[in-house]
Parts: structure tokens; sequence; C-alpha cells
């Protein structure tokens, strides 16, 4: 059983998220895409679109595959689905890593995710989740997938941004810790603000028709 008296690791308030009224996403659309005249179109309704808009991710330092540092021009004029977790992760990380294989997959001839579209995978154990060992880990999901790590102190900086909580437990061995964190499936648009969050049970073809929806209703609206 893990230690409940010990301090987690990281703890965070976790991502919100849910498909509001039309008028109140309308005006939500426009402060995330800073358009004037947003409230004129007809925003998506679907579920996973976020409110309220969190500010901008900024101060991204983060350590690729490569060993390069991963920063937020990896992300500007993008759209990037993100998941946080870790390779020793028995479970949850690995289902949800097989749904964002086939959410690509379906997104395959999409022609704004084609052109503007990825994957990333964030680690929150950068002591075991070396470069190669990510690498290793995403290439068995889809070579294209990136993924990064980050020492705790800049992790924590990410992950308070995206409203995302992680929470490391042990049973006393040291080298025998997991974390638990969320499931969640969250889609960052080009203005590095959160446009979308996908919570479990996480089905593939409708997290990809809502990347679909939002992507493609964004794009117009910008």
């Amino acid at each position: 059983m893990p230690d409940t008296n010990r301090k987690p690791h990281l703890s965070l308030t976790t991502v919100a998220g849910a498909g509001f009224a039309l008028a109140v996403i309308a005006f939500v659309a426009g402060y995330f895409l800073g358009q004037s005249n947003v409230a004129a179109m007809s925003p998506p309704t679907v579920a996973g679109f976020l409110w309220p808009p969190p500010p901008p991710v900024e101060h991204l330092k983060l350590i690729d595959t490569s060993g390069a540092v991963f920063d937020g021009t990896k992300l500007n004029d993008r759209w990037t689905l993100v998941f946080f977790g870790y390779t020793h992760c028995p479970d949850i990380c690995p289902t949800t890593m097989s749904t964002l294989k086939q959410v690509r997959e379906l997104l395959v001839g999409h022609r704004a995710f084609d052109r503007k579209g990825q994957v990333l995978f964030v680690s929150v154990d950068a002591a075991r989740d070396t470069p190669d060992v990510l690498r290793a880990y995403t290439d068995y999901f889809n070579p294209t997938f990136l993924a990064a790590a980050a020492p705790d102190e800049e992790l924590y900086r990410l992950t308070e941004q995206f409203g995302v909580q992680v929470t490391k437990s042990s049973n006393g061995d040291s080298d025998a810790y997991y974390y638990d964190h969320p499931a969640y499936i969250l889609l960052l648009g080009p203005t590095n603000r959160i446009a979308g969050a996908f919570a479990p049970p996480l089905d593939a073809a409708d997290i990809a028709q809502q990347v679909r929806t939002i992507v493609d209703w964004s794009e117009t609206v910008r």
C-alpha cells in the first residue's frame, strides 16, 4: 500500500473542462482565439471544448529524445495532443498511448492536422525516462510521436499551467515508486492555449471527431 503520510511529489489542481452552452462557448472562443468576429461564427459544441481557457503555456523547457531542449517554439502554430505519464506505468499509460495511436491514424487525411498536428508524451519521471528510454517507448506506438521529460522543478511549472495533478508514491523502497496521474488527453492550440480536454473513458473515434471539429472551426476563424 502507498504511504499515505508521504508528502505528495506534486499536488496541483486537476484540469477542468466541459461543453457549455453555445453562448458561453462563443464568448470563451473569442477570448481563446483573440478574434473580434468569433461571436458571429458557430463555435463547436463538442464535449471536449475547454472552458475557461487558461493563459498560454509559457516558459516550457523540457529535454527531448535527442537530448536537446524542447521549448515553446516546438508548439507554436501547431495542434498538439498532449499526454502526461511515464514509461513504467503498468496500465493507464500504455492504454492511453494506444488510444493516441488510433486517434492519430484516424486523423490521417485531415488536412489541417496533417499539416500542423502532432502528439507529445510528457514524462513525469525524468530520473528513469531518459531520452533513449522515451524514444523506444514512443516508437513502439508511433515513430512520429514526440516525447520529452524534465526535472521536477521544470515539470511542476508545466503541470501547473496544464492543470494536471501528479503525485509520487512509494512503499518505502526508493527504487520502487509510481505516480498517480490523470488519463486526460489535452489538445493544445496554435496560440499555446489548451483548446480541448478529453477525459476517460477514452474513445479514439470520438476524440478524433472532436479534434476535427475544434481544429476545423478554429482554423476557419483564425
